[in-house]
């Protein structure tokens, strides 16, 4: 069974702190506490328990943080932005991993993520064969496994969708489009920001919730000049992130729950 590199993103700005970990009393989003463990470990938990996962890296963790996380991981300097967290972890990877190929990537703030679906998110990423491949979770099944999430919904086509926190990456692609991710990344708390990068047609459709996935696919691919997909995740688990005080205590309780 074929492994691929993971990489966790638990970088952080130390002149603009995250506001949860703000509102939290501490300055890093990524070790706030859950379930007697920092937000970070449990990612990784996922992870390591994934027979698809082989080398994880995590930026912005170190040594020194003094995080027991049971496997051993790579860890990569912080850097000061968000793209050069990625590219920094990509190299980084690509140093351990001679003939690096593909490479899952994710955020740290997911702490509900399971194994189970990590292992799906690949194989249905093999499936599709794409160079960039992207998950998303439908309204009805982010609010039907956890009520109240009350996460932010983009409305397509389809129905209404979030942004789900898993990538599987061509590492390539990456460094041959390094300008336009860095745009995308700068954006990526706006839809209608990353709409306006396809021009006025994406942008009508847009606003006229006529864009469909295949749409966006296709703008993502005319974009970034790869293959792109987007993959519609039957688990929540991987767009559950914790952005905001009553998801930080909702995650909380479910995770102390497991436990």
């Amino acid at each position: 069974m074929k492994t691929y590199p993971a990489l966790v993103l638990a970088g952080y700005t130390p002149a603009k702190p995250d506001p949860l970990a703000l509102a939290m009393g501490r300055h890093r989003k990524a070790l706030l506490p859950i379930a007697g463990k920092p937000m970070v470990y449990w990612i990784v938990k996922a992870l390591r328990e994934s027979p698809r996962v082989g080398t994880i890296a995590i930026v912005g963790i170190g040594p020194e943080d003094n995080i027991d996380f049971g496997t051993e991981v790579l860890f990569v300097p912080n850097q000061t932005r968000h793209f050069d967290n990625i590219m920094t972890g990509i190299r980084a990877l690509q140093e351990a991993v001679p003939d690096l190929d593909y490479l899952l990537i994710t955020s740290a703030d997911i702490p509900l993520l399971k194994a189970e679906t990590v292992d799906w998110f690949v194989r249905e990423c093999e499936k599709l064969g794409a160079d960039f491949l992207y998950s998303i979770v439908e309204k009805d099944v982010m609010e039907g496994q956890y009520p109240g999430a009350a996460r932010s919904y983009v409305p397509m086509a389809e129905g209404k969708f979030c942004g789900g926190d898993l990538f599987f990456v061509r590492a390539a692609v990456a460094h041959n489009n390094d300008q336009l991710v860095r745009d995308l990344l700068e954006r990526r708390k706006s839809a209608f920001q990353q709409v306006r990068l396809a021009g006025f047609r994406a942008v009508v459709k847009f606003l006229f919730r006529r864009l469909s996935i295949a749409d966006a696919e296709k703008i993502a691919r005319r974009l970034v000049q790869c293959d792109a997909r987007a993959i519609i995740s039957p688990y929540a688990d991987l767009g559950m992130d914790v952005d905001k005080p009553h998801q930080l205590e909702m995650v909380r309780k479910l995770v102390g729950a497991q436990a």
